[in-house]
């Protein structure tokens, strides 16, 4: 073999080999292409998706609000019937006061059951030690029967509900 030859040879090795090079080349791109759509499709797939969840957690969200207060709703009308019938006892009385008293005394039962089976928490008591994130104290009174800075006196009761304050206690305190 001459020299030319090996040269020629050469050559056409080279060319062979900027050939595979290219079809390389070309099949990395057309694979990069193809990701190139398939992310394209999973990114709007997601979009749609997303859209798609957040439309049904605003719908689930607003549902719940909407009916969120219907159990303690439901369990307010019994008080609702017995004050309308304290009502009536009231109007067709002639000096019942008794009667009267009673009805009263049964609804308030009615509304604190109703409240404590809704997680309601009533503060209510005597002789502890003052908390300002639970009571609101009104004004200081001497004792010598209960300690220095504690509750002496409900003025109004308090209320928690799930341990969270809705209203605190009006309170008055030893001095």
């Amino acid at each position: 073999m001459s020299l030319k030859e090996k040269k020629k040879l050469q050559k056409k090795i080279k060319n062979l080999e900027s050939l595979e090079h290219l079809k390389k080349i070309k099949s990395l791109k057309s694979k990069f292409l193809e990701l190139k759509e398939k992310y394209k499709s999973c990114k709007k797939n997601n979009k749609k998706y997303f859209k798609k969840m957040k439309l049904r957690l605003i719908k689930e969200n607003t549902l719940k609000y909407k009916f969120s207060l219907e159990k303690i709703i439901i369990s307010l009308l019994p008080i609702i019937d017995s004050l309308e019938m304290a009502l009536k006892t009231i109007l067709n009385s002639q000096n019942n006061i008794p009667k009267i008293s009673e009805k009263l005394l049964e609804n308030n039962i009615f509304l604190l059951q109703t409240l404590l089976k809704n997680g309601v928490t009533v503060i209510e008591k005597v002789n502890v030690v003052f908390d300002p994130s639970i009571h609101q104290a009104m004004f200081l009174k001497k004792s010598k029967k209960i300690k220095k800075n504690h509750v002496i006196q409900i003025l109004q009761k308090g209320y928690l509900l799930n341990n969270r304050l809705l209203r605190p206690a009006m309170v008055s305190i030893s001095s």
